[in-house]
C-alpha cells in the first residue's frame, strides 16, 4: 500500500509540475530571437542571414499555427517584432546593394575615363578627313542594302520609296546637303 501511495504521490507531483511549469510564450521567443538579430545583424554573414530568416520563417510558421490562442497584446508583440525583423532585412538589401551600385560606379568612373581619349581621336579623323567620311556616307546611302531598307520606311509613309530608285537621285540628296565642313567636337 505504501508502494502505490508513493507511486501515485510521484505521478501526482509529475502532473502537477508539467502544469506549473509554464508554457512557452512563443510571441516573447519571436520577440527574443529579433532583439538578438537587432544586436548581432551588423557582423552578419550572407550564410548567417539566411540562417536567420530560415529560423524566423519557422517561428512564424509556429505562430500562425497557434495565433487564434494568443491574445490581442501577444498580437501586437508579435507584429512589432515582425514589424522591427522586416527592416533588418531591408537594411540589409540596401547594405548589400549600395556596395555593389558603388562598384558599379567605381568600374564606370574608370572606364569614363577612357572616354575623353577616344573622342579625341575621333575628332582628329573627323577633322583632318571631312572628304573621305563625305564619300563613305555617299557610298553607304548608295548601297543596295540600305536603299531596301529607305525603301521599306518610305513604303510605310507613301511615296519616299520612289525617290530613291537609282544611285544618281541618291548621289543627288547627297549633294544637296552642302560642302561637309570640319567637325568642332571640343564644344
Amino acid at each position: 500500500m505504501k508502494a502505490i501511495q508513493l507511486s501515485l504521490l510521484a505521478v501526482f507531483s509529475l502532473v502537477l509540475a508539467s502544469c506549473v511549469q509554464p508554457k512557452e510564450n512563443l510571441p516573447q521567443k519571436i520577440d527574443d530571437f529579433v532583439i538578438k538579430a537587432q544586436v548581432n545583424c551588423k557582423e552578419y554573414t550572407q550564410e548567417d542571414w539566411e540562417k536567420s530568416v530560415k529560423e524566423y520563417e519557422a517561428l512564424m510558421e509556429e505562430y500562425g499555427k497557434k495565433e487564434s490562442t494568443y491574445t490581442a497584446e501577444e498580437k501586437q508583440k508579435v507584429a512589432n517584432a515582425a514589424g522591427r525583423y522586416h527592416a533588418l532585412l531591408l537594411e540589409n538589401a540596401i547594405d548589400q546593394s549600395s556596395d555593389e551600385i558603388k562598384a558599379l560606379l567605381k568600374e564606370l568612373a574608370d572606364e569614363s575615363k577612357l572616354l575623353p581619349a577616344f573622342m579625341d581621336g575621333f575628332k582628329d579623323v573627323l577633322q583632318s578627313d571631312t572628304v573621305k567620311l563625305e564619300k563613305i556616307f555617299s557610298d553607304i546611302f548608295a548601297s543596295d542594302p540600305v536603299k531596301e531598307i529607305i525603301g521599306s520606311i518610305g513604303s510605310l509613309f507613301g511615296g519616299l520609296s520612289d525617290a530613291f530608285e537609282d544611285n544618281e537621285e541618291i548621289e543627288t540628296i547627297v549633294d544637296t546637303l552642302g560642302p561637309a565642313e570640319p567637325l568642332d567636337i571640343a564644344k
